[in-house]
């Protein structure tokens, strides 16, 4: 069996090898490997076998410089960077080859005793040299047929002549800086590079001076011109400087040059410059290092969130919002720009959650982070969108900005109760969520480009444009334009960050290789995104909004604890199951004692009450079926408003909460009902009636009196 053969570097004692950043050099040879010395420390010592420095070599660290301990390479090396031909200028390195050339061919008949370096043999033996390098170089140049051999040159073609050599002491000053150069052929460079007094100053202390201070004027935020600043100059020395220097018997002060005060200005860095003329922060965002990014690779291992203030004035009066607000307010807001909360992928680019609010609240930031774990299929068929693929699971990570929406404590809360990890880069730094920012940038130039009342990204870029005037679209019709937007054109557009592949298609590429962590259930995403109320634990469970909701562990735990008040969570769009805390025992799904309220929103569920109020203020009860007859017809007449409105965030406040809850249950009551195995109600069979009126006898209490406590009086 042959073993793995692995090659032998031959190193000399004036190679330097970088390994690890850490610079060595030979100390001695073994019969695999070396020993190895550092270059900064001779003393330190390491073997390196030959399989080790075979691994090391193939690493991006790794340095290998020849010779770079010889005598003549710090000369010669000191010519270009790293002592290589190919740094220089292209118009050099031809010169620097012909040079070599000739400056070897010479030394080549010196050796061979042929020639010396006295004039009258350099005379003789330069021309043969110069004319037998211009035959190599035809020979090597020359046009050639089929099978090789050289074509003669027609009549009239050009031939180039032969370089001229240079005189006996030109050639004796090259012949030095090459065999000091270690006949390495850039030591052979021209050095006008170096010319220049670069250590003579011509302008006294007194002039540097004022250069100096009229310098740091051109660094000021009012941005005065390089001339301007010169002419400043010319006039303080001239009007202010020279009278006084004359009063007092001193040399008149020479006034610098506009070419030498640009050099001055030039000399600073540009950062610093940029800084004091725009700012701190437009300097950042000129001079970023641009990265690669984040380097994601799964679906949902990175969601970037953020608001974005629409570049459209829309009409938000058919909406209804308009009605809890005052007068005031309603003339100052019949035209607005909402604001847009949305939510990509890192890997895919793919909006996962997009939601438009009239201000930046948490509640908007809640939102489009539920929207994130939930189906989009309703969106997509509420505003006609033709694509249907739903883009939802369980985040690994929420990348969000310093805004007070998404550092709120509701916000955070959520992110920690959907298990995933929080990240807030520093404010003030874009380019850390640059995929949001893009996508927010593309969003104002394609979605609304079509649609006037545009305000555009700048005043300036808005001219004279009145948007306001010019207001075209209303909310919920701009809640379509996103929609469709965002799931037929975005998502199905080559993305030059996916090396143009669509969002969707790299969405379903990753998630066949990947997969994605499912979303929480319903019961789950009630709990954490819920809305917050505190009820009362009755023998019905607990009410809200005129709703019961009970289980016989609800009711379980109310025979060990009593008549308590438990926080409640409960879903604005799902009014099936509350979840109930129970103190430490955790969170429990209560269902709705009547059926048929699954997937019902709050909205739809308040429209029906105030039906079945109007219609059935005299009745003693309202039954089962006039109640999904009622929700039915709620339905059928919010369907068309809802489903144009269903980005919109709708997330009620508590304030709303409250009054609802109060509104709601007026006139008259229903029979409760458990479901499956619950446990029956206790009392009397009139506490499920309509009260009507204190006048008309009281109901029953359907709550057993408390017994009366006795007292204790304990004397000696």
């Amino acid at each position: 069996m042959n073993s793995e053969f692995t090659p032998r570097f031959s190193l000399s004692y004036q190679d330097r090898l970088v390994i690890n950043n850490i610079a060595y050099k030979r100390r001695r040879r073994l019969p695999h490997g070396y020993i190895l010395e550092r270059v900064d420390d001779p003393d330190v010592v390491e073997t390196f076998t030959d399989r080790d420095l075979l691994l090391a070599s193939s690493k991006p660290d790794f340095r290998f410089e020849r010779s770079a301990f010889a005598e003549g390479k710090a000369s010669a090396a000191s010519n270009s960077v790293d002592g290589l031909i190919s740094w220089i200028p292209e118009d050099q390195q031809e010169e620097v080859l012909w040079r070599t050339r000739f400056c070897g061919g010479m030394e080549k008949e010196i050796q061979a005793k042929n020639a010396t370096l006295s004039d009258a043999s350099y005379k003789k033996w330069a021309p043969v040299v110069a004319q037998r390098d211009h035959a190599d170089e035809l020979s090597r140049t020359a046009n050639r047929n089929a099978d090789g051999e050289i074509i003669k040159p027609k009549a009239g073609d050009r031939e180039l002549g032969c370089r001229k050599p240079p005189s006996a002491r030109t050639y004796r000053k090259w012949r030095k800086w090459y065999l000091e150069g270690g006949e390495r052929a850039i030591a052979l460079r021209k050095r006008y590079f170096r010319s220049g007094n670069r250590v003579t100053e011509r302008l006294g202390l007194p002039e540097r001076q004022i250069m100096h201070r009229f310098t740091q004027l051109y660094m000021s935020e009012t941005r005065p011109t390089k001339r301007d600043v010169h002419r400043l100059m010319k006039a303080h020395i001239i009007e202010e400087e020279n009278p006084k220097r004359e009063a007092a018997g001193e040399k008149p002060l020479r006034v610098p040059s506009y070419e030498r005060l640009v050099a001055e200005i030039n000399s600073i860095h540009e950062f610093d410059v940029h800084a004091c003329r725009y700012g701190l922060d437009a300097a950042r965002k000129r001079f970023a290092m641009v990265q690669n990014g984040v380097d994601v690779e799964r679906p949902l291992q990175r969601v970037e969130i953020d608001e974005w203030r629409v570049n459209l004035q829309t009409l938000c009066a058919d909406l209804g919002i308009l009605d809890k607000l005052s007068d005031k307010l309603q003339s100052e807001i019949a035209t607005a720009r909402p604001w847009l909360c949305a939510a990509l992928d890192s890997a895919t680019s793919v909006c996962v959650g997009f939601k438009l609010g009239l201000t930046p609240t948490a509640e908007l930031a809640l939102d489009t982070l539920e929207m994130v774990v939930t189906p989009k299929a309703p969106y997509a068929l509420a505003a006609g969108a033709m694509c249907r693929d739903d883009f939802y699971g369980s985040p690994e990570r929420i990348v969000h900005d310093q805004g007070a929406a998404f550092l709120s404590l509701r916000f955070r809360r959520a992110i920690i109760d959907l298990e995933a990890d929080a990240e807030a880069p520093p404010a003030g730094i874009p380019s850390l969520r640059g995929r949001i920012e893009r996508f927010f940038r593309t969003a104002g130039t394609q979605a609304l480009c079509p649609y006037t009342g545009r305000t555009f990204e700048s005043i300036a870029a808005k001219g004279d444009y009145d948007p306001v005037a010019r207001v075209s679209l209303t909310l919920h019709e701009l809640c379509d334009v996103i929609t469709r937007w965002v799931l037929d054109i975005y998502h199905n557009t080559p993305h030059a960050g996916l090396k143009g592949e669509t969002p969707a298609n790299c969405w379903k590429r990753l998630v066949k290789a990947y997969g994605i962590i499912p979303s929480p259930d319903r019961h789950r995403r009630r709990a954490v995104f819920g809305v917050k109320r505190d009820c009362c634990l009755t023998p019905k469970g607990v009410n809200l909004f005129g709703l019961h909701f009970n289980s016989r562990e609800l009711q379980e735990f109310r025979r060990q604890r009593g008549d308590v008040t438990l926080e409640a969570r409960m879903d604005h769009m799902d009014l099936g199951h509350v979840s109930v805390r129970l103190e430490d025992g955790g969170w429990l799904a209560v269902p709705n004692v009547r059926p048929g309220f699954d997937d019902v929103p709050l909205k739809i569920w308040r429209a029906a009450e105030a039906d079945l109020r109007r219609r059935f203020k005299a009745e003693a009860a309202v039954a089962d079926g006039i109640v999904a007859k009622a929700i039915k017809d709620a339905w059928e007449l919010g369907r068309a408003a809802a489903a144009r409105v269903n980005i919109f965030s709708t997330r009620p406040s508590p304030e709303e909460l409250d009054y609802a809850q109060k509104e709601l249950g007026y006139g008259f009551g229903r029979p409760a009902q458990l479901p499956d195995g619950a446990t029956p109600l206790v009392g009397n069979l009139l506490a499920g009636a309509i009260p009507i009126g204190a006048n008309e006898g009281a109901v029953p209490s359907a709550v057993a009196p408390k017994a009366k406590t006795r007292s204790f009086k304990i004397t000696d």
